[in-house]
């Protein structure tokens, strides 16, 4: 129990205490999957309404899961926090899953609003065990992506940079808010190979959408656990954890 009551602790000092000296911070972290949300839903006159709740639920856990690398690449090069966690006995991975559920607290209201909307637009009680686990799973391996990025950045500059640039690559290109049928194959296969592909078809199936014939919900959770796993495995034996 003692990694589990480090990483607590860990969320508590990064998020709890900021939260309560910055309680605003909750209204600018979703300003960015709403902002989107609303002119879609505005350009397309709520035709598309289920696409863009879909697509700005997966933005949003994209954007609080690689907003892990920034904060440590941040601790790690400005505030040499980092340097304390390494001297005592906390793992990398608590270290990681700490400073993840810090995000997490922070994006807590807006994937809540988030997840309701994709109940409301056509989900029912019994998809909701469905939403939670492909919330947390694409959660889990953008939170492990950040980790294992941010520690090969050596100033906090690269760190944004390259976040935002994957962030792109994975939250944006992607058929996240649009549906994965209007590619052509080639394209379509290549989809298949990014979590956030299956992530959003997920919310999609769970909002009663059509889902492609080529595709399946074990192929889905499929590629988000190797994903979650392969991220999770790469934080922690390639992570750049300890300045040599």
């Amino acid at each position: 129990m003692l990694p589990a009551r480090q990483a607590m602790l860990i969320a508590y000092s990064t998020g709890i205490l900021w939260l309560q000296r910055n309680p605003m911070s909750l209204v600018f972290t979703a300003i960015s999957p709403f902002s989107l949300l609303f002119v879609l839903f505005v350009v397309s006159g709520g035709q598309y309404v289920h696409l863009a709740v879909a697509g700005s639920l997966v933005m949003a856990l994209v954007g609080y899961g690689l907003a892990l690398g920034q904060d440590i690449s941040f601790y790690k090069t400005e505030y040499k926090i980092q340097d304390i966690f390494v001297a005592s006995p906390v793992s990398p991975l608590t270290y990681m899953m700490g400073l993840a559920l810090s995000e997490l607290l922070f994006g807590l209201p807006a994937l809540t609003v988030l997840a309701v909307l994709v109940v409301y637009f056509g989900g029912s009680l019994l998809t909701i065990p469905l939403l939670i686990s492909s919330i947390l799973l694409l959660w889990g391996s953008m939170s492990a992506m950040g980790f294992f990025i941010s520690s090969h950045m050596l100033h906090m500059r690269n760190a944004t940079q390259v976040i935002s640039f994957v962030n792109v690559i994975l939250a944006v290109l992607p058929p996240v808010f649009y549906s994965v049928t209007t590619l052509p194959d080639s394209l379509r296969y290549l989809s298949y190979a990014v979590p956030t592909t299956h992530a959003s078809i997920m919310f999609q199936a769970t909002m009663g959408l059509p889902v492609p014939a080529d595709w399946s919900l074990g192929f889905g959770f499929a590629v988000q656990v190797a994903y979650l796993v392969g991220f999770v495995a790469l934080a922690k034996t390639k992570a750049i954890w300890r300045e040599t």
